[in-house]
């Protein structure tokens, strides 16, 4: 991820504290991601009312509408991103100066925002769009990250353990582009949102 790209933890983090939300950042943008495989544009004002509890609908706070129209364009940004195909698209984590087990963490609770994130937008188990991605590579990606979100890490494992950070990371990131692409039937099919 870019210098740029991770300077995005903070300030998502700072929207959403004025928002008085109690979503971690990578975790609210794992759930946008995952109503946006199966939503697209229709997930942003779902998600929003989903990650603020709807506290800022009806409230003329200056501070707070602000807050919602950078958590608007952020996850416009990411809905671009995940148009444009596998390069742009990137997670929103810790940087890597943070240590491994709260990075570790951060990825486990992203995944979890984004299986919830698909169960909001229609995909559980009695969902329109639950035996979509019940099937193949979508299938497994889920399971996978079902995993991903019991794991942890300790602080101070190295060198070995910052490679497989990396490469589960990396996996995440490729994985959440290929749902995205496999779910655009659906999106198009403009079932929406149950």
């Amino acid at each position: 991820m870019t210098t740029e790209d991770k300077a995005d933890f903070g300030t998502v983090r700072r929207m959403l504290d004025k928002l008085n939300a109690s979503w971690e950042p990578a975790e609210a943008h794992g759930a946008f991601c995952g109503r946006a495989c199966l939503s697209g544009a229709a997930a942003l004002q779902d998600w929003l009312h989903d990650v603020s509890a709807g506290v800022y609908r009806d409230n003329d706070d200056v501070v707070l509408q602000e807050s919602v129209k950078g958590l608007q364009t952020f996850a416009a940004e990411t809905l671009l991103k995940l148009e444009a195909g596998q390069l742009a698209f990137q997670l929103l984590l810790p940087d890597d100066d943070t240590a491994l087990d709260v990075r570790a963490a951060a990825l486990a609770d992203w995944c979890h925002g984004f299986m919830h994130g698909l169960s909001s937008a229609g995909g559980a188990d009695q969902g329109p769009f639950a035996d979509a991605l019940e099937s193949g590579d979508v299938g497994e990606i889920i399971e996978d990250f079902g995993q991903i979100t019991r794991a942890g890490a300790d602080a101070d494992q190295g060198n070995e353990a910052e490679q497989s950070y990396a490469e589960l990371e990396e996996y995440v990131r490729v994985s959440v582009q290929l749902v995205y692409e496999e779910t655009a039937g659906l999106r198009q099919r403009g079932t929406g949102t149950p």
